[in-house]
């Protein structure tokens, strides 16, 4: 009788966590829209999801808010070099894309490159300036040094970004689930990476 009930509690909060993702997905993409606001929304989706992770989740669009409006400011500091970064990369990528040779090929790959990086340096960079007050700089420099640092677990992160995206084109039900709490369940799985990568730095 015991294990029925110690069943039924795992499964309703493993529900209760389902739920929880999918609000902050929602609120995440609804933040994102307006594009200048990322910088923040993804702050807030890192603190957010690490707290549904560590099962310390009160109200999650309370929790959300409160990161997002705290970091505003300082995010888009670090987002609008990021998001003309990306779009000088997208630039390049159309331009030799319409270019033949063997030349133009290794330029896209070259972009192609440059794009992981850009892609990494998120996945480290509003994480950090979530958890930790310093000026854009540093936290630019930080988030750098991080990416080649932990190499291993920055192409772990890649891999598994990739692998959602992947599984959600070709299935799907992955799809769908992905479109209900895609970014959610992809910042708590980094997010269990990224707090030992944290602690550890931390710790040194």
């Amino acid at each position: 009788m015991a294990g029925a009930f110690h069943f039924e509690s795992r499964l309703f909060r493993l529900i209760e966590k389902g739920v929880s993702l999918i609000k902050l997905n929602i609120i995440w993409i609804l933040c994102s829209i307006p594009l200048v606001t990322g910088g923040a929304a993804l702050c807030a989706l890192h603190v957010t999801a690490v707290r549904i992770l560590r099962d310390e989740e009160g109200y999650v669009f309370r929790d959300f808010w409160r990161v997002f409006t705290s970091k505003l400011g300082f995010s888009l500091k670090l987002w609008i070099p990021l998001l003309a970064a990306a779009a000088g990369l997208i630039f390049d990528y159309m331009f030799w894309q319409g270019v033949d040779g063997g030349f133009a090929d290794g330029m896209r790959v070259l972009v192609c490159v440059l794009a992981g990086v850009w892609l990494a340096l998120v996945f480290y960079l509003f994480p950090l300036a979530a958890r930790m007050d310093m000026p854009a700089g540093t936290a630019y420099r930080n988030g750098i040094l991080l990416v080649f640092k932990y190499l291993p677990q920055t192409m772990y992160l890649l891999f598994i970004t990739g692998v959602f995206f992947v599984a959600g084109l070709l299935w799907t039900p992955v799809f769908g689930a992905g479109m209900l709490a895609g970014g959610s369940l992809t910042a708590m799985v980094h997010g269990k990476m990224l707090i030992w990568i944290f602690e550890k730095e931390l710790g040194e």
